[in-house]
């Protein structure tokens, strides 16, 4: 791949990056407004949380882009200085940890949430994700290895259960237990899309994440069961399962 062509795809992967946080920042102000205008008096602790979570998300998310994110570099030629939009694989790794705390707030079904318009922002990290795996493997080759590595992240972000209030007689100890394993597979996940950015697009697929959401998925989908069965969050951790063994077996090939 050419250095222009490179930079071009560079600029447009960055800039599906900022149509999800355009899109998941409107949608989570406008939840917002919804919840700010509602009745204070019905809301619990857990409308609370998820409030307090959705501001934090939003105001850290992009205080961490402004302050540690270098969106543009400068080149010089022949003397002159000209403003680039060339990203370092360590900035998109940056704006995939602003990402991240963004997302925070988007898996919370705060008063007002928009789950259509919330699907379209992930669809843009999706899109550009599949541009960096393309590069990669123009660059470097080994397609089977990094399209499995994209589905398989894809498959765990999707897996990340979404918190809701529950009526279930065990309310007591599934909420809480919710909030924790949302929040720690969104930390994981972007954990896994930092090093997918900086790194050659293959994913060494660790067994502590995998346990992890398996672990934290199963509980939160079983606690429910009664009450509603998480189809959902069931298709994509067992896909992302059938992926994880199939990553782990052809790793194994490989060191071989």
């Amino acid at each position: 791949m050419s250095e222009e062509k490179a930079r071009t795809s560079d600029v447009v992967k960055m800039w599906f990056l900022f149509l999800y946080f355009i899109i998941l920042t409107v949608e989570r102000v406008i939840s917002l407004i919804d919840v700010f205008m509602g009745d204070f008096s019905k809301y619990d602790a857990l409308d609370w949380y998820m409030t307090a979570l959705t501001l934090f998300a939003i105001f850290g998310a992009y205080i961490f882009m402004i302050t540690r994110c270098e969106l543009f570099v400068k080149r010089y030629n022949n003397g002159k200085t000209a403003a680039s939009p060339v990203v370092s694989q360590k900035n998109f790794g940056r704006l995939s940890i602003a990402a991240g705390i963004l997302l925070l707030g988007g898996m919370v079904h705060t008063n007002g949430t928009i789950p259509p318009i919330q699907f379209a922002s992930y669809g843009m990290i999706l899109v550009s994700m599949a541009i960096h795996t393309a590069q990669q493997v123009k660059a470097h080759g080994g397609a089977l290895m990094k399209w499995l590595s994209f589905a398989y992240i894809v498959a765990f972000s999707m897996a990340i259960p979404v918190v809701y209030h529950s009526a279930i007689e065990l309310s007591w100890l599934f909420i809480p237990l919710e909030c924790v394993v949302s929040a720690g597979l969104v930390i994981l996940f972007t954990s896994m899309l930092k090093n997918f950015y900086e790194g050659d697009g293959e994913y060494s697929f660790s067994f502590l994440a995998f346990l992890i959401m398996v672990i934290g998925d199963a509980a939160v989908v079983i606690l429910r069961w009664s009450e509603e069965i998480n189809f959902f969050v069931l298709i994509f951790a067992s896909l992302a399962a059938v992926l994880w063994i199939i990553g782990k077996v052809l790793k194994v090939k490989k060191a071989k």
